[in-house]
């Protein structure tokens, strides 16, 4: 990858002796430095320089010491004087402001889907404070206001565009769309288009939904169609929102002092509703300025946010050693129950309440075998090519509706780094989640490879395309309850991130049943269609057990046997019964017979709730003990749940997750704390030896070589700025980890107590949103992805057009500069 931050040059591969020299010179500069920064007192230029900075560091140096000193001079590096150098490395909110003409973006939105996230947050911000001060009195928690909303104001759908620029009569019609894709060509629409070549989508002329008829490219997608390649689908995806995707139920703004939650009413979007018009009346100008930060901060001062009732912050404190104890009764689900009590006050329910009850009902009312899955990915055909190279994805991490293309094919020019991309979506989706959960008090807490990852360093692993949480049963229905169908929103002086709630149809099942609905609900990126699973775990009456929890069944089989053998001494006779005979019947206990006969059974949930034994519907089981009391901790810089015993939870799922450093392609680094990819360490062994060394030996090489191998590592661009990025996390972490079992000692428990206050903090994202990336990478390069030569160039991209309409001013600390996409 070329980029702007590649003038940090890399330690050049010399002869031998040259780098002794090198080395030896290192040692003097390093003094030197060190006696100017302690004599001026103030930044000098070498802390603007990483790479001076790495150069500036003795070869005799310690590894573990080099590592900490250099940690020492990121802490005070500021990257804002050579920003132009180090844009990457900067975590800053950078573009945040849009300036337009109304007219211009008016008219261009009667005949075009353009889309523009500052314009969407600043004028729904503005509406609802001015309805919140109207209604609410100040206070959010005492108003209930509803909104309009329309997908197009919520996401990019401008790919559609290029069908729009057509005449009506030449735009695809479902049967071209679906035989030509991508690639169609007027000059062969199909004369006579088969009316129902799929259900899943509707011609124009038979379209009767909300959709202005000028906005409509030809077809109508209103649901999941056949496998198609990954282009396909992602016209289909837009189609389906544009015209047929439900509105959410309800949108959560969420901020640094709680959250506002509207409901919604109608589909209709902000120009049609007039909500547009009346955020351009306020500012009374010809051009008009959409900052939605500036319009949160008004709405978060003159307008209480609501609060939730469980408040982590008041529970996580030194008193309860920063633990939250689960009521066993949690994992009880008493749809039975609930579904009663709705019933009783049917008069009384919200519009919330009367959606859950209708879930509850209707999934009571399907047999377990009938169950159709809940939810659908991006299904393509498989294996897949794209300009000459196979497709690594396929589809699986991706939900169909909110599809964007696979992030691994979305290179927009030479700057873009599509793996970046990856982090930045992982990292903001999780970090979202984390924030939501934490302050709306919802009990979840990190499972499966996402608590691996957790364990080595608080970050997603490298090679994860997914999130994994757990809840406990009845805590996953008060948030289905609450949050099903609505839209998350990012706090907006972070990003724009939206995310969608989506609950599963059959949460009153919950056994693994026909396999189509192990995961109970997803928390869903709706600018990429990537996504957290989210599973409930509850007291079931499945039979099978893994292996741990077996031997627990044997020793409970066991203790009632000894227990039953006392009852019959106590009635008779003892003295020919020895000792032997009974350690003889206790050890004849007979072998548990959960692993075989039907999945379920009345004695399967006596043992399990005897034993305190809960499961998801993809049969992972936990003790009780295991998982309470959960422990605050930190993923992603943002406070989350971990189990209690997670080392046991670990091993029983991950055979050597907790030791093994050589994964996937990747080898955990100890001094960087990250995992680095094996091909990059092949890449820097042979820059600094000449030698082609095989991935089994990378370890042992570099254990013999670690001072050099970490100066190259450190003046690659993505090696150094991971670590710059999560060098004060991962540290954290890993103190936290130590300190973990050192409780006894006061000293180390007052530290570990300061971490846990530290980590109960609202900290910001660690890497850039994904609009002010994409914002840079486009100032620096254009707007050139490349495309199939099947691909028809009908016309400039529609993203082009759109900037002659909207200006982009970055605010960033290189200096204003307009935001402009060549012609391909």
């Amino acid at each position: 990858m070329t980029s702007a931050s590649s003038k940090i040059s890399p330690v050049m591969m010399v002869p031998r002796r040259r780098r002794c020299v090198i080395l030896v010179a290192a040692v003097c500069l390093l003094n030197l430095v060190i006696v100017s920064l302690v004599g001026a007192g103030t930044q000098m230029n070498v802390l603007n320089d990483v790479t001076g900075l790495i150069r500036a560091t003795s070869s005799s140096t310690d590894p573990d010491e080099f590592i900490k000193s250099f940690e020492e001079q990121l802490d005070v590096l500021d990257i804002s004087q050579d920003y132009e150098k180090y844009w990457k490395f900067s975590t800053a909110f950078n573009n945040p402001v849009a300036t337009f003409d109304p007219s211009d973006y008016k008219t261009t939105r009667e005949s075009r889907l353009l889309y523009d996230p500052r314009i969407t947050m600043s004028v729904y911000l503005s509406h609802i404070r001015k309805q919140l001060l109207e209604q609410g009195g100040g206070n959010a928690a005492l108003a209930k206001i509803a909104v309009p909303f329309s997908w197009q104001d919520w996401v990019d759908l401008s790919v559609l565009n290029r069908y729009l620029e057509l005449p009506e009569d030449q735009r695809p019609t479902c049967d071209d769309i679906l035989y030509q894709g991508p690639a169609y060509d007027p000059q062969h629409k199909f004369k006579n288009p088969n009316k129902n070549i799929d259900s899943a989508c509707v011609d124009n002329d038979r379209y009767t939904g909300h959709t202005s008829r000028a906005l409509l490219p030809g077809f109508n997608f209103k649901d999941r169609t056949g496998k198609k390649s990954f282009r396909d689908k992602l016209i289909h995806a837009k189609s389906y929102l544009l015209s047929y995707a439900p509105v959410p139920t309800s949108i959560v703004f969420l901020t640094e002092k709680g959250s506002y939650e509207v409901s919604i009413f109608g589909d209709s979007n902000m120009l049609d509703s007039g909500l547009f018009d009346e955020f351009i009346e306020s500012q009374a100008n010809d051009t008009v300025v959409a900052d939605a930060s500036l319009e949160n901060e008004m709405l978060v001062n003159s307008v209480a946010p609501s609060k939730s009732e469980l408040d982590f912050d008041s529970m996580f404190t030194a008193e309860q050693n920063y633990e939250f104890v689960i009521p066993p009764d949690r994992f009880i689900y008493s749809y039975d129950q609930i579904i009663e009590d709705y019933e009783k006050r049917i008069d009384e329910l919200d519009e919330k309440e009367l959606r859950h009850l209708q879930t509850l009902r209707y999934s009571k009312s399907i047999p377990s075998t009938k169950l159709q899955k809940s939810f659908r990915e991006v299904n393509i055909i498989w294996p897949a090519t794209y300009n000459g190279h196979k497709v690594t994805e396929n589809g699986g991490h991706y939900d169909f509706r909110f599809f964007n293309g696979f992030v691994t094919e979305s290179k927009l020019n030479e700057y873009d780094d599509v793996n970046e991309k990856r982090k930045i979506i992982l990292h903001r989706i999780i970090h979202t989640w984390l924030q939501f959960t934490y302050k709306e008090g919802i009990v979840s807490f990190l499972a499966h490879g996402t608590l691996l990852s957790w364990y080595w360093n608080a970050l997603v692993f490298e090679w994860d395309n997914d999130i994994d949480v757990q809840m406990p049963i009845m805590d996953f229905d008060r948030f289905c309850m609450k949050y099903n169908n609505s839209l998350i929103v990012e706090d907006v002086q972070h990003g724009y991130g939206k995310y969608y709630v989506d609950c599963g149809s059959y949460p009153t099942h919950r056994t693994k049943g026909n396999g189509r609905n192990n995961i109970d609900a997803r928390f869903i990126d709706v600018d990429s269609g990537m996504y957290i699973d989210i599973t409930g775990l509850a007291l079931t009456d499945t039979n099978k057990l893994p292996p741990r929890l077996e031997k627990l069944d044997r020793e409970r089989q066991a203790k009632k046997e000894q227990e039953k053998t006392k009852d019959v001494q106590l009635a008779e006779p003892t003295e020919s019964l020895t000792d032997t005979d009974i350690s003889q019947k206790v050890k004849r206990a007979p072998p548990v017979k959960s692993n075989r006969g039907p999945e379920s059974s009345s004695e399967a949930l006596e043992r399990n709730k005897e034993l305190q034994i809960y499961n998801c519907r993809n049969n992972h089981f936990y003790t009780y003990s295991e998982l309470s009391p959960l422990k605050l901790s930190m993923m992603e810089g943002s406070p989350c749940l971990v189990p209690h015993d997670f080392t046991t939870v670990l091993n029983s799922e991950y055979n050597g997750g907790l030791r093994k450093k050589h994964f996937n392609n990747h080898l955990f680094m100890d001094e960087l704390r990250f995992w680095v990819s094996t091909a990059t360490l092949q890449q820097q062994v042979y820059a600094l030896s000449g030698q082609h060394v095989k991935s089994v030996a990378l370890r042992k090489f570099y254990n013999s070589h670690k001072l050099p191998m970490l100066l190259r590592m450190l003046g690659t661009d993505e090696l150094l700025k991971e670590f710059y990025i999560t060098h004060k996390t991962t540290k954290m972490h890993m103190e936290e980890l130590a300190l973990m079992n050192e409780l006894t000692d006061l000293q180390k428990k007052e530290r570990y107590y300061s971490l846990m206050e530290e980590y109960k903090r609202t900290h910001d994202p660690m890497r850039k949103s994904l609009h002010g990336y994409t914002s840079e990478v486009v100032a620096l390069g254009g707007y050139h992805p490349q495309e199939d030569a099947a691909v028809s160039t009908m016309s400039e991209t529609s993203e082009e057009l759109d900037k002659e309409v909207i200006t982009g001013k970055s605010q960033s600390n290189a200096g204003a500069r307009r935001i402009q996409k060549v012609q391909t």
